[in-house]
């Protein structure tokens, strides 16, 4: 009983935020329809009494990198720094969200499993912008699908790595950064997958939820990048027909392909909505949202200009 009321408590304060990127595409073979997609998971705040070691350690170790971004201006420090922060910006903003996510401080599935009370079934809320999007649930579920396998490959990919760079480390002054980086990469990996398994056990019981949010809507209906204008007659007039063409199609038929190709692939949000949506999830101004959320729309502008889809 005891469990179960931590639990519940736990989960009102766990949420998930779905911020569509791009529109869906169409699906293909009955598949989930495609489209970027970052969530943002809200946890209860971490109890500082009972931290353990390997977050003291992580803690330890951002403190330390932290320092290098402090450096002056043109040392190996400073470079040390820019260069590896230009490394993070180029992971998979999926990876990096998942990353955030600490299954130990949100609800024990095992809790809510073994409880035989239906009436304390708990739920996690999925928040997302109908005027965006469906129900973002099946997307969901189709990313951790694909993430779990991905993550724990990199995990034991990365693991394996490190001790080759182990004779970096002959190199005197400077830090064996080639090590720090595979074990770096090894426990983002690492941590992406946990998270990935986190989420799977409850999309599995179907403990989450979607939930629509009108706050959501407003601030993607203030934010919605212009349209692209529309190609005029003059620049876009038909080939002159010849004998062997089909008939042209009428009016009606030109407009609507005019209109979907105009529109084509295209962001939902711009940049200038990520404080307005940092304010109204009310995160901390230390939070990492921000950085994640203007990482997350440079990677989806690049994908749509490559035509890559996730």
């Amino acid at each position: 009983m005891h469990a179960t009321r931590m639990a519940r408590s736990a989960t009102r304060s766990m949420r998930i935020i779905a911020l569509p990127l791009t529109p869906p595409c169409k699906p293909v073979n009955d598949t989930v329809a495609e489209h970027l997609t970052y969530y943002h998971f809200i946890t209860p705040p971490e109890n500082l009494k009972t931290t353990s070691w390997s977050k003291w350690v992580v803690a330890k170790a951002s403190d330390l990198w932290a320092g290098l971004g402090r450096a002056p201006e043109g040392s190996w420090k400073r470079k040390a720094f820019l260069y590896g922060e230009r490394l993070v910006d180029r992971l998979d903003f999926e990876e990096l969200a998942l990353k955030s996510l600490d299954p130990s401080l949100g609800p024990r599935l095992s809790n809510i499993v073994s409880s035989k009370d239906k009436k304390t079934t708990l739920q996690i809320p999925l928040i997302y912008p109908p005027s965006a999007c469906t129900s973002p649930l099946p997307h969901l579920q189709s990313l951790v699908e694909k993430r779990t396998p991905r993550h724990k490959k990199g995990f034991w990919v990365w693991l394996a790595v490190s001790p080759l760079t182990a004779p970096f480390a002959l190199i005197p002054i400077i830090p064996n950064f080639p090590f720090f980086f595979c074990v770096w990469r090894s426990w983002s990996h690492y941590r992406a997958y946990k998270a990935s398994q986190y989420l799977e056990g409850f999309l599995n019981q179907g403990l989450i939820v979607p939930e629509t949010s009108t706050e959501l809507d407003v601030i993607y209906a203030k934010y919605a990048p212009p349209p692209l204008p529309a190609p005029s007659p003059e620049t876009e007039k038909p080939p002159p027909p010849s004998a062997h063409s089909s008939p042209p199609e009428n009016g009606a038929a030109q407009d609507e392909k005019a209109a979907a190709s105009a529109q084509g692939p295209r962001l939902l949000l711009t940049k200038e909505a990520v404080p307005e949506l940092r304010k109204m999830l009310g995160l901390p101004d230390d939070s990492t949202f921000a950085a994640d959320v203007y990482r997350a729309l440079e990677q989806a502008r690049l994908r749509l200009e490559s035509g890559q889809k996730s």
